[in-house]
């Protein structure tokens, strides 16, 4: 069956930003014309037939000239469209990639098998696989121990303080605040009322001594 005109414009146009469908038309009878100087008489009646009188008419226009390279390609392409070299490749690329995807399988195998140089610019690209989502990452057991140091812990290093009244008073609700037992140092008040018990005894000693030898 041949190849319907208006879907490969349509394709045309998709692939490529051509001003419109006569330019993309003339894109494809420039391509055409290049891709036949690497057909024989045969092979290029063979993709006549493929394509249906309405798309096939530059191949008439040209004869077989030989193994066509892809270089090749690119400068027939570039005399045919007058365009700078870059345009006129891609152009025949983006041809080149609608057939490939119009054109039934049988045919399209045949046409790489003669234009082998040229084969890797009739492969339809394929599906791009969707990428994988992102695998969610486990947050790190809460550590609780001394050890691990966190704000977490039962009980922080950071938080620890002196012991507590209750504590000091070992327990004894009924201990009064100036007990001995809870004065930082329990010792203090011994300490002094020792020191005048020490006063007064020399005081008294030394007074007796004197009365002694004031009696002599």
């Amino acid at each position: 069956m041949p190849m319907n005109e208006d879907t490969l414009l349509g394709r045309l146009l998709e692939l490529a930003p051509f001003a419109d469908r006569e330019a993309a038309r003339r894109t494809f009878d420039a391509t055409l014309r290049a891709l036949r100087r690497g057909l024989s008489e045969d092979e290029a009646d063979w993709l006549a037939v493929a394509l249906g009188p309405t798309l096939s008419g530059p191949l008439l226009r040209e004869i077989h000239a030989g193994e066509l390279t892809t270089a090749e390609l690119y400068r027939w392409m570039k005399r045919y469209t007058k365009q700078r070299k870059g345009i006129a490749v891609e152009q025949a690329q983006v041809v080149c990639r609608a057939l490939a995807e119009l054109l039934p399988e049988p045919d399209l195998e045949r046409l790489k098998k003669h234009l082998p140089e040229l084969a890797d610019l009739f492969q339809v690209p394929g599906a791009v696989a969707a990428p994988a989502p992102p695998r969610r990452l486990q947050s790190a057991p809460t550590d609780h121990t001394l050890a691990g140091g966190r704000p977490g812990s039962s009980n922080p290093i950071s938080e620890a303080g002196g012991p507590s009244d209750r504590e000091l008073s070992g327990g004894n609700p009924g201990a009064s605040s100036q007990s001995v037992a809870r004065a930082r140092n329990p010792h203090g008040e011994t300490k002094l009322s020792s020191t005048r018990g020490l006063s007064a005894e020399r005081e008294e000693r030394t007074l007796a001594r004197a009365g002694g030898s004031g009696r002599r």
